[in-house]
């Protein structure tokens, strides 16, 4: 039976201006026929003959870029498919974690309506922006390389999916789009939770003995499977045992309440696992639109039911996800009853600081902040998590193999968080990964990658990797976009992914269109006179004209902050209180949300350690 692969499909975009493989299955031996038409015209056409597995790919010569559809028919033995509006432009492979994968649908702001994606208009609307989602499959086998894939789609415009499209892809495109007006295609292979070590082959992972002991035993066959099951039978029991003993839900619910303890948000507990319930209760005037009203409880660790008047609003099974719950169906004018179940997973939990906790119905807004009461429902042990699969190394190679095969532009990546616990050796890991995806490729293909933007972390960790991330600008032919000033101190996902798009799709351009080559500005020398340290720039910057205290004098170990002015465009001098420290940083810390130096572009200058001598 004849077939194409899931990403050669209808929908999809295919790389201009180079040869393009064009991939599936057909009868062993039989003459594989492609032809790309576009108003009756052959754009394209070629054939090769399926192998002894069936499989074939036909190489098809170069078509210019085009917002005009074509169709694609591939004919072998008698059967014929017709692929349908397809496109050729520009094709991006997207990938990292969480923040790359984040769907445009998670970036909405019932708060701000002029956030985009977050007024009127909730979904994109761009039909030469596509994304094809490939299917996250985790793999420990040591042999496994997936050769293409056998599940996924284009997402598109016209897709009742099409807020699933990678928030951060989309802005990206959206800003490449609007400079090149050719379509723009992206391969999404993003995972949330991935290490770099993730998208690694097992011998590579072996060479850089990072993690011996846990390819020890992942890699025994039907380790995934058996530890999946046990996990879930624990949870099972944990969830029932909670269930069973909970005696006060029903209370609750009723409006019965149980004695409790008066709280206000943020309210967070410390010491405790199991269920705890919260209430509360407000008043609507007669005059309210509970229509269209949606309830804001910002984040939760870890999971929650939450109810209005007895009935159930919504639920989210872990912590990250904003809790924004219709509740037009449940709220009514005068009293209201609003309860939280709240179960508590690993010693501490609640509702996450610095969010907002309210109704919200067009522009009016009843604050919920005050007048909770909570009580204990269980106490019980921790739950020991449900082992991560796609957090693992060695998880995402099968997945990620197939790009290998395809033609694209150049890779796009956002990772780095779940590499933080050990932020010392991600230069050399990071720095391996992008060797050997240019191995598999066969060319020194550009590489965009995000550096982390700021993080309430009670250590030094994203600090240290954003220094790494820096050092990796060193290896040819790459480029980093600078995100600090976009993140949230309270949240590892934060919703400010236009800005970062817009960041790389800079990148882009300078790197892989204007052929500049695309380096961040650096401190190249540090010369010290005295009480003063000039630091010197590799171009152009700008000091704010807030007070500047992000940078620091590193003396014994022990950082200082110092002053620090703008003494020509290449040059900003500090001045010392101690003499002969020996190194300067700038925004080295966890959270450095408000920049104070910026590039040419306005772009905020990388946080960096540089040694005074």
């Amino acid at each position: 039976m004849l077939y194409t692969d899931a990403d050669i499909a209808s929908k999809m975009v295919l790389q201009r201006d180079t040869e393009v493989p064009i991939t599936g299955g057909a009868a062993p031996g039989e003459t594989v026929m492609v032809r790309v038409i576009r108003n009756g015209k052959t754009l394209a056409e070629g054939e090769s003959k399926a192998g002894e597995n069936g499989r074939f790919t036909v190489m098809l010569p170069p078509v210019s870029g085009s917002r005009e559809p074509c169709e694609a028919v591939v004919c072998a033995g008698g059967e014929s498919l017709t692929l349908t509006d397809v496109l050729y432009g520009d094709v991006f492979h997207i990938t990292g974690q969480s923040n790359m994968e984040l769907p445009i649908f998670r970036v909405f702001d019932p708060l701000d309506p002029s956030k985009p994606f977050s007024g009127e208009k909730r979904t994109p609307d761009n039909p030469y922006i596509r994304e094809f989602r490939a299917p996250i499959t985790p793999c420990f086998d040591p042999a496994a390389e997936d050769g293409y894939w056998t599940s996924g789609c284009w997402l598109t415009s016209e897709h009742p999916r099409a807020a699933e499209m990678s928030a951060v892809g989309y802005f990206f495109a959206e800003e490449l789009f609007s400079r090149l007006r050719v379509p723009i295609g992206l391969i999404n292979t993003s995972a949330g939770g991935a290490p770099i070590e993730g998208f690694l082959p097992y011998e590579e992972l072996r060479r850089l003995r990072c993690c011996d002991e846990f390819l020890d035993f992942a890699s025994v066959p039907g380790w995934m499977e058996r530890t999946a099951e046990e996990d879930n039978r624990r949870c099972r029991e944990y969830y029932a045992m909670l269930d069973r003993e909970d005696r006060l839900g029903e209370r609750v619910l009723a409006g019965n309440y149980p004695d409790g303890e008066a709280v206000s948000l943020p309210f967070w507990i410390n010491g405790f696992s199991g269920r705890i319930w919260l209430w509360t209760e407000f008043d609507l005037p007669e005059d309210f639109d509970c229509g269209e009203a949606m309830l804001i409880l910002g984040t939760l660790t870890d999971s929650d039911f939450t109810y209005i008047n007895g009935e159930k609003a919504g639920e989210t099974g872990y912590m990250y996800p904003p809790r924004y719950y219709p509740a037009g169906k449940t709220l009514r004018p005068g009293r209201n009853r609003l309860a939280v179940r709240l179960d508590i997973f690993g010693g501490q939990g609640g509702f996450t600081y610095g969010k907002r906790w309210c109704i919200k119905s067009g522009d009016s807004i009843l604050d919920l902040s005050e007048n909770w009461h909570y009580a204990k429902a269980v106490s019980a042990g921790p739950l020991r998590p449900a082992t991560f699969f796609q957090g693992l190394p060695l998880a995402l190679y099968s997945v990620t193999a197939p790009v290998y095969r395809r033609k694209f532009k150049a890779m796009v990546i956002y990772q780095g968080e779940s590499n933080c616990h050990n932020a010392e050796r991600y230069r050399e890991l990071f720095t391996r990964f992008i060797g050997y995806y240019r191995e598999r490729v066969g060319r020194e293909i550009p590489v965009i990658f995000t550096q982390l933007p700021e993080f309430g972390m009670n250590d030094d960790s994203w600090a240290v990797l954003r220094q790494a991330q820096l050092d990796c600008t060193l290896l040819p032919r790459t480029a980093m976009a600078v995100t600090i000033g976009t993140g949230e101190v309270n949240d590892l996902h934060p919703i400010n992914k236009w800005d970062v798009g817009r960041r790389l799709a800079l990148c882009a351009g300078r790197l892989v269109y204007d052929g500049e080559g695309y380096a961040p500005v650096r401190c190249t020398a540090v010369k010290q006179e005295g009480l003063t340290v000039r630091l010197i720039f590799s171009e152009d910057v700008t000091l704010s004209r807030r007070e500047n205290s992000y940078f620091e004098a590193v003396r014994g170990g022990v950082p200082e902050t110092v002053r620090a002015e703008q003494t020509a465009p290449r040059e900003i001098t500090l001045a010392l209180t101690s003499p002969q420290p020996e190194q300067i940083r700038y925004a080295y810390m966890t959270s450095p949300a408000e920049p104070q130096l910026f590039d040419r572009d306005g772009a905020p200058v990388s946080p960096f350690v540089v040694s005074v001598n």
